[in-house]
């Protein structure tokens, strides 16, 4: 490997270890495991700032609104429930093995959820699926007599994790449809079945539960049937577009995360004593510099990406042995070559190849991107080269 100064200094580092120098760029790279240690934060809660998720959100594309009866189970189960299609009504539904009363329905793509107040549990509301599929049965059961349905069955020696059996019904959920029973509230949001798995007609593997249809095909793999709409239609339930309220705003995840709120990381002080000193933070992605004991200069940083040694910044107490206005920086690493041209202010700090210098191919400071040396943004660079002469004290902390 070569090592090419463009300077107007000829001196070269005589310790600088050939197979060490290409430690400096990592365009391209940022390691999942170690971008942990990148910039600190803190949610918005440690910052005390006032925040709280919406208790209410408006879903464009279907032009309804989603509060709090049903947000938190349409929130994680999406994919079963669909997008709402209408708006949230109190009547009477009756529900197998609960009192028939007063309760609050709400219409989506594939299920209807149905709320119950139950004064014992305080304001806790207790949500669960309309017997949607119950009635699908029903208005199928012409149509179903031309299928092959197989007969109630139940586990036959099959495993607890591939096989549910029901007494209540008589039938048994199996294999796919069994796994996704299980991690869709299957007893809140599917009930139990009320057939066996059959190839329908239209190809489509199916199966009927007291709450939903499940239909499985290669290409889609599980999808449910939108008997939300289809009960809807027969039902006559309105599903206009409501208009969005003010305060209420456009669903999006990231509405229920606290903010995250950047903290300026606190300085160690001066390690080594001198009267100059850098100070760079692994743990914080992170520099200090210190003339008389005074923060005169601090900055993000990117050390190196920690995926081996040989691309790991050192721990340690070091100086700045050598300082070059620029060099063209060239080797192989791990078998690949690089080649990056004018490699600003660079103050090499150790003789294993590590310096600190201006980076100019990334703008991803806090986190981890090179091959071990201290990625400068290049004002910072620029800065420190002019400020911290040939012997200023480097001080590397985990």
């Amino acid at each position: 490997m070569t090592l090419s100064p463009i300077s107007s200094s000829s001196h070269q580092h005589a310790g600088v270890q050939a197979t060490a120098i290409g430690r400096f760029i990592a365009m391209l790279v940022a390691f999942a495991f170690f971008a942990s240690l990148g910039a600190p934060f803190a949610s918005a809660q440690d910052q005390d700032v006032e925040w709280a998720p919406p208790t209410s959100v408006y879903i464009d594309d279907s032009g309804q609104i989603i509060d709090q009866t049903f947000l938190s189970t349409w929130r994680t189960y999406p994919y079963l429930i669909g997008d709402p299609i209408s708006k949230e009504t109190k009547g009477t539904f009756r529900l197998k093995g609960v009192e028939t009363k007063k309760r609050v329905v709400q219409y989506y793509q594939n299920v209807a959820l149905v709320s119950t107040y139950d004064d014992a549990r305080g304001d806790q509301w207790n949500v669960v699926a309309a017997n949607l599929g119950q009635w699908a049965l029903e208005q199928d059961a012409k149509a179903l007599k031309k299928e092959s349905l197989p007969k109630a069955s139940d586990c036959d020696g099959m495993s607890d994790e591939d096989c549910l059996y029901f007494e209540n019904t008589g039938y048994s959920v199996k294999l796919g449809f069994k796994a996704y029973w299980d991690a869709n509230a299957g007893a809140q949001l599917l009930g139990s079945p009320l057939t066996q798995e059959f190839v329908a007609r239209d190809g489509w593997t199916t199966q009927y539960f007291q709450k939903a249809v499940l239909r499985w095909n290669e290409d889609e793999g599980i999808v449910p049937r939108s008997l939300g709409e289809e009960y809807a239609r027969a039902e006559d339930v309105s599903t206009r577009r409501q208009s969005q309220p003010d305060g209420v705003p456009t669903y999006d995840e990231s509405l229920f995360y606290a903010p995250v709120v950047a903290t300026t990381p606190t300085g160690p002080g001066p390690i080594q004593g001198g009267y100059k000193e850098i100070v760079v933070s692994i743990s914080q992605q992170y520099m200090w510099a210190y003339e008389d004991g005074a923060t005169v200069m601090e900055s993000y940083v990117s050390t190196g990406t920690a995926e081996t040694l040989a691309v790991t910044t050192p721990v340690g107490y070091w100086s700045i042995l050598t300082k070059y206005d620029s060099q063209t920086m060239e080797g192989t690493i791990s078998g690949e070559y690089y080649r990056v041209e004018d490699v600003p202010y660079v103050m090499y700090f150790d003789n294993l190849g590590n310096a600190l210098h201006g980076t100019y191919w990334h703008n991803n400071f806090g986190t981890p991107m090179s091959h071990g040396c201290v990625n400068l943004p290049m004002d910072v660079a620029a800065w420190m080269y002019a400020w911290a002469p040939v012997g200023t004290l480097v001080t590397v902390i985990p």
